[in-house]
């Protein structure tokens, strides 16, 4: 449960340019501006630290990384859409607790142990594939085909990757979705994240505000503020679950020239509450 849960909400960070900010005022539309043959490379980061707070009172802490390597390849575009065949070159995880100590790496050895190698097994079924999506100028998800290689796996709870939400995976990850119009400071709008991991349905509702442009290493950044709420819709079969949602923000920098993401920051605070054999546990899960 606390691999599924941990999935479900990581949203991660992607990284593709830093530096300093200067204020810039006027008003401007946004739209995703990418072309046919542009290839970018996109580094997603999970971290996090899950606090299970047992019966008997102790507490047992759980660090988890998960950092996922994408490529996009732009292969098709017009004015109102692109194509972009989307792979995952790179995927490493590691966590450590009492119970078990993981490090993996897909472009490493393959671990001896039994959860690494289940791992490994995991993650080698979504790794180099690629996934084609179909995005429209606002940056909604108009088509998105899966190999069939992909469609046939079940979801697997050991990896960093949900092989049976892969669509809200990326959506949620490396996409955004923009109102048509001018973006004043101050505006709103809203969009909702549905995801099943094993038969843990979840549904995030995230409101953005526009915060205007600023400048990054000379160029210009729309600024946008994030706040997102995520409900359990429904317990995996057999278990005894409930979830609260003690607060999760976070901020998108998108690069109004380029017309792409250039880096996003997801906080995310949950508890999980499970009835084991009579008895509950509780869960705290914190981390961006």
């Amino acid at each position: 449960v606390r691999d599924k849960a941990m999935k479900s909400f990581a949203t991660g960070l992607i990284f593709f340019v830093a530096a300093c900010f200067c204020s810039i005022s006027q008003a401007q539309g946004l739209q995703w501006k990418l072309k046919k043959g542009q290839v970018l490379t996109i580094e997603s980061i999970n971290e996090m630290v899950s606090i299970v707070k047992l019966p008997d009172g102790s507490t047992q802490e759980m660090p988890m990384k998960n950092q996922i390597d994408t490529e996009w390849k732009v292969s098709d575009s017009d004015d109102k859409s692109f194509a972009v065949e989307t792979t995952i070159k790179r995927a490493r995880t590691s966590m450590k607790s009492p119970f078990m100590n993981v490090d993996y790496d897909s472009e490493k050895v393959e671990p001896k142990d039994p959860v690494g190698k289940q791992l490994a097994t995991s993650i080698k079924q979504v790794l180099g594939i690629p996934i084609l999506m179909k995005i429209g100028r606002q940056g909604n998800l108009l088509e998105m085909k899966l190999p069939e290689s992909i469609q046939k796996l079940g979801s697997d709870a050991t990896g960093p990757i949900p092989t049976r939400s892969l669509e809200s995976f990326f959506t949620s990850s490396q996409q955004l979705q923009i109102p048509e119009g001018e973006m004043t400071i101050g505006r709103k709008w809203e969009q909702t994240i549905k995801s099943n991991d094993n038969g843990m349905h979840t549904k995030a509702n995230v409101t953005y505000r526009y915060e205007g442009a600023v400048e990054e290493g000379g160029r210009k950044i729309a600024k946008i503020h994030t706040d997102a709420t995520t409900e359990l819709v429904q317990s995996p079969q057999g278990i005894d679950l409930s979830l609260e949602d003690v607060g999760s923000e976070g901020e998108i920098f998108f690069d109004i020239e380029l017309g792409c993401i250039s880096k996003a920051v997801q906080w995310q605070k949950h508890r999980l509450i499970m009835n084991v054999g009579g008895q509950k546990v509780s869960q705290d899960i914190e981390g961006s």
